[in-house]
Parts: C-alpha cells; sequence; structure tokens
C-alpha cells in the first residue's frame, strides 16, 4: 500500500522525494531546478495538502504521519548506521519548499544497504524531543540499494550555540547561499561539503528509531526515520542567512503514531463525533498515580461539598459518617455521582 501511493506521486515536486529513482523529476525552466507545488501556509499548506492531488491522500488518513513529538514510546535504535560519503563536488539547489543538496554516499543500517542521494533543511525542526523544538532539522534521504521501494532518513536536529561555530558541513554551505536566494536556482560546490563531523556525531549519538512517513506530500507511510538525540551546534549568523532563505517550512506535529490522523480528528471537532482528549496531568501526578497502582492502591474520588459536609480550619471541608456528597473526579476523569459516607 505504501509503495502504491508512493508510485502515484511519480511526477510530485516535494523536496523529501527529489532525487529518488521511483520518482519522475519535473525539468526546470532554462536549466534551473523545478518549484514545489506545495507550501506551509493558507490554501497550499499542510492542512490543505491532500486538496493538491489524489496522490496526497494520505495526508488527511495516515495514522504514521511524522513529524512526531518524540517521547517515551519512541525507542532508541540498537545499532548505529554505518555512514560513507566521500569528498565531492556537489549541487545546491532552491526548491521553493526547501534548500537542498544533491550528494552521493552510503548507509547500512540493520542489515540493508542505502545510497544516500540528497540531504535538505527544515526550519524550525519538524520534529520535537519532549516537546522541545530545535531551529533547524537536517533530512538526509536515503534509498534501498537492492529494493529502492526502502527510504531511510536520518534526521540531524541543530541547536543554537553562542560559543561554537556551526557545524562544517552546515557552515560551508553559507558562502552559496546568495547565489540560490531565488527559488527555481542551483549551484555547484566544486570543492564539496566536509561531512566528517556530521558522520561522527550520527554515528556515536544515540538515535530515536521509528516507522513513519514522508513530511511532505504524498505524505507516504513506511519510512524509517533514525533522529539524532543530541542536537549539533548551529551559529546565530549561519541559522539566520539560511532562515532568510528557506523561510519557515516545517510541517505540523503530527498525532501519536497508530491514532487518528489530525486533518480526521479537526473535521469533526465541536460535533457529537468529536474525539475528547485525555486529562491534562499536573507535573508529576501521572508518575504518582502509577505508582500508587503498582503497590495496588486505588484511586481516591474528589469530593464537593454537600449535606453533613461541614468546613474545618482554614476552609477544609471535613467528611462526617452519613455524609452526603457528590464525587466530581475518579482517576483524573470528570463525573457526577451522589455518595453517602458510611
Amino acid at each position: 500500500m505504501l509503495f502504491h501511493t508512493l508510485l502515484l506521486a511519480g511526477t510530485a515536486s516535494a523536496s523529501c522525494l527529489h532525487g529518488l529513482s521511483k520518482f519522475k523529476r519535473q525539468e526546470g525552466g532554462e536549466g534551473g531546478v523545478p518549484i514545489s507545488q506545495f507550501g506551509y501556509t493558507g490554501l497550499i499548506g499542510p492542512l490543505n495538502w491532500a486538496s493538491l492531488g489524489p496522490e496526497n491522500e494520505a495526508c488527511k488518513t495516515g495514522k504514521q504521519q511524522s513529524p512526531i513529538n518524540i517521547d517515551q514510546s519512541v525507542s532508541l535504535a540498537t545499532e548505529r548506521p554505518v555512514v560513507t560519503i566521500e569528498q565531492q563536488p556537489v549541487e545546491f539547489e532552491n526548491l521553493g519548499s526547501t534548500v537542498e543538496v544533491i550528494v552521493n554516499g552510503t548507509t547500512s543500517f540493520a542489515g540493508n544497504d542505502f545510497r544516500l542521494k540528497q540531504f535538505h533543511v527544515h526550519t524550525p525542526s519538524e520534529h520535537r524531543v519532549g516537546e522541545e523544538f530545535f531551529p533547524m532539522e537536517a533530512h538526509f534521504v536515503h534509498e534501498g540499494v537492492t529494493d529502492p521501494n526502502q527510504i531511510a532518513v536520518i534526521s540531524v536536529l541543530f541547536q543554537m550555540s553562542a560559543n561554537e561555530t556551526s557545524t562544517p558541513f552546515i557552515s560551508g554551505l553559507r558562502p552559496h547561499l546568495a547565489a540560490i536566494s531565488t527559488p527555481g536556482t542551483k549551484t555547484a560546490i566544486e570543492s564539496g561539503l566536509d561531512f566528517a563531523s556530521m558522520i561522527n556525531h550520527v554515528q556515536t549519538t544515540e538515535l530515536f528509531q521509528y516507522t513513519g512517513s514522508l513530511t511532505t506530500p504524498p505524505c507516504a507511510e513506511g519510512l524509517t526515520f533514525l533522529v539524532t538525540k543530541n542536537p549539533l551546534p548551529l551559529d546565530v549568523d549561519t541559522f539566520n542567512d539560511i532562515k532568510r532563505v528557506v523561510k519557515f517550512n516545517s510541517r505540523y506535529t503530527q498525532n501519536t503514531l497508530g491514532e487518528e490522523n489530525l486533518i480526521g480528528v479537526a473535521m469533526v471537532a465541536g460535533t457529537e463525533q468529536q474525539f475528547t482528549p485525555p486529562p491534562v496531568l499536573s507535573p508529576g501526578q501521572g508518575q504518582e498515580q502509577e505508582q500508587e497502582q503498582a503497590a495496588g492502591g486505588e484511586e481516591q474520588p474528589t469530593p464537593s461539598a454537600g449535606a453533613g459536609v461541614r468546613e474545618g480550619e482554614g476552609g477544609a471541608a471535613q467528611i462526617t459518617s452519613g455524609a452526603t456528597v457528590v464525587i466530581s473526579e475518579i482517576a483524573g476523569m470528570p463525573t457526577s455521582l451522589l455518595a453517602v459516607i458510611a
């Protein structure tokens, strides 16, 4: 089903797809590059991507959509990818939806070999870790060597730093940004980029691993995401120069993996078919409840004052035998029950 969806996107101009052999890339005008036909604002933005073409159906129906907030439910990868990127000339492009570098490399992971096809950036980050977002994220997009239908993305997060310069493969882009400031333009970086520190980082830091989707149309699912737990440094001037060209290009955080697509949730919001959110717990409350349950304890109901309930010192309610109370909450869920204290 995933790859049927991917094949429908044969002429899609989507940053996550560029360079992959499964897709026919649109030609740019006068030696330029194709400009993406989707965006991040208004009617071409993420809420309406499914309307831009039938191949984008997963954008509004898929339940394994990316990006996500990475929480405790997302596991760490149990092995490290082996990444090789030789020194080489690269092509730097402005697709309108992002800036992208066409570069060759290889990655071995989980018994599979992948070819690196390109990397592109998102400002701000698309993934969040424990609800925290980052100023920038780079996606290194790979396809399988023996099975091009296999797609893997290594996602590198960046954090602003006042004391460190940007990691070299990002700082190496800065002198060439002016040449691609207009969407549809490209330039060659003949000297290439220095990926050594990035490779070392990916192969030494912990990585979150999950199965998700393209974060741009057609939002096809079944991709392997490896997201760095710790970010690389990004200096302020480099970030501002990249942001000035890229603008804002992050898809909103998707629902928990396996749960209803948020567009489907929005379609019934405020109606009888609406999805009711879980109660919001105060810091530490969830942990306390788990500890009580583990100890065999039961959640105590929260009473409201009624007949037989009188105020004690400091205005606190004192419940006596025979008192009538209204139970307004059980296990964090609102309720309305009339009870008599034995």
